[in-house]
């Protein structure tokens, strides 16, 4: 881990201890006190506000975000980018009939079609993400290419709709020699597969995706859940 992430992690504990309550020490402080570089000390306070932990004020320094208190904190190495930040680049876009599996995913038909997205994420103009992306065209009468190259979240919200929640699976693999050459990377690198699905508040599945993501960091500051602890030591389980 390098050591604006340390201090990043480190920031948030202390938040989360409720030792830091309102605001921060100055650039000046936190670095004589980590004993670590003012650039580094930059870092880890642009990563802290960029995933929403603190607020920077003008003149005034940084403050703890306390909307956040009490409350799961997830991020990862996509979402602390802003979007302005991140660049999309279309490799695929077809329209085609469901498979049996993705009948049951989405609740349709087997005349009911489907998008079919594969695109390249970019974060900085480096290509970090390939992206295998399914929509119902029952939710999404038209797809552009302006719409593939931007945030499909966004997007979404822009359609009047409601996101509710997602189901998120992560699994280390190897990639592909086809993969690898998407990535500009050799097949050696570490890879994280990571599958999404996407529910809106009506419950209705809107969007299922498969990516596979280089170098992927991901961090969670959740509640301690003493039932799913006991349940796992029941007997027989």
């Amino acid at each position: 881990m390098k050591k604006y992430e340390e201090l990043v992690q480190d920031i948030i504990s202390k938040i989360c201890q409720g030792v830091i309550r309102v605001k921060l020490l100055s650039e000046r402080e936190i670095s004589e006190k980590y004993e670590t570089s003012r650039f580094t000390v930059r870092k880890a306070l642009a990563k802290l506000e960029a995933i929403g932990v603190i607020k920077s004020k003008v003149g005034s320094g940084y403050f703890v975000n306390t909307a956040i208190i009490g409350k799961p904190l997830i991020y990862n190495s996509i979402t602390e980018n802003k979007f302005g930040e991140i660049s999309y680049k279309k490799i695929k876009l077809n329209k085609r009939l469901p498979t049996p599996h993705e009948m049951q995913v989405f609740s349709i038909g087997e005349n009911d079609y489907l998008w079919h997205i594969k695109r390249l994420r970019l974060v900085h103009g480096i290509v970090t993400q390939i992206e295998d992306t399914i929509l119902p065209v029952s939710i999404f009468s038209h797809i552009s290419n302006d719409v593939i190259e931007n945030s499909l979240q966004k997007h979404v919200l822009s359609l009047g709709l409601e996101i509710d929640s997602y189901l998120t699976t992560y699994r280390a693999i190897n990639l592909s020699k086809d993969d690898a050459i998407l990535l500009d990377c050799k097949r050696s690198i570490a890879a994280m597969n990571i599958t999404n699905r996407g529910f809106l508040k009506t419950g209705e599945v809107f969007v299922v995706s498969d990516i596979i993501d280089i170098n992927y960091q991901c961090t969670y500051h959740t509640q301690f859940n003493s039932e799913s602890l006991n349940y796992r030591g029941e007997t027989g389980r």
